[in-house]
């Protein structure tokens, strides 16, 4: 990876001013509701809810995965996974036909956690994006949907190597 101080081109001053704005809208719209609001609310911090977004969604899902999914070794992701069912918000499925596999299922309060969230950050995001025409908002859905796919693309690629 090259660093430079200054982008050379006006695809990397492009990619520059895409990366401070990603870094910006990520400080605004999700670090100001985890350091402001929903640690009391809902007993999550930002390093466990994703998990427990992840498990809601998805359930089944082993810590193995999980591990892969975030790019983290599997003791990180136990770690999160244990404070997620030591406080009863997800718990581990019994799969007699593979006892090494351990896969998680997030209980009642769990879920019921992960809908406040993300009924929060909608409204939230819903007021912001209040006065944008719908095609606009379509396109960004496309957009970060299509940038999200491509991230996984070249995560699955990079750990082929």
């Amino acid at each position: 990876m090259t660093n430079r101080a200054e982008p050379n081109t006006a695809d990397d001053q492009l990619t520059g001013a895409l990366e401070h704005e990603l870094t910006l809208f990520t400080r605004k719209a999700f670090w100001r509701f985890w350091t402001t609001r929903y640690p009391e609310v809902i007993g999550l911090d930002q390093t466990t809810y994703p998990y427990l977004a992840v498990i809601s969604a998805r359930p089944g899902l082993t810590v193995g995965e999980l591990a892969r999914m975030f790019n983290v070794d599997k003791s990180t992701a136990s770690r999160h996974v244990a404070k997620l069912t030591s406080a009863e918000l997800a718990r581990v499925v019994d799969n007699p036909p593979n006892a090494r596999t351990q896969p998680l299922q997030a209980t009642e309060e769990g879920r019921r956690r992960v809908a406040i969230v993300q009924a929060d950050r909608a409204a939230w995001l819903h007021g912001v994006l209040a006065d944008w025409p719908e095609q606009d908002r379509r396109d960004l859905a496309r957009l970060v949907a299509r940038l999200n796919a491509d991230l996984d693309a070249r995560e699955q690629r990079t750990r082929g190597r």
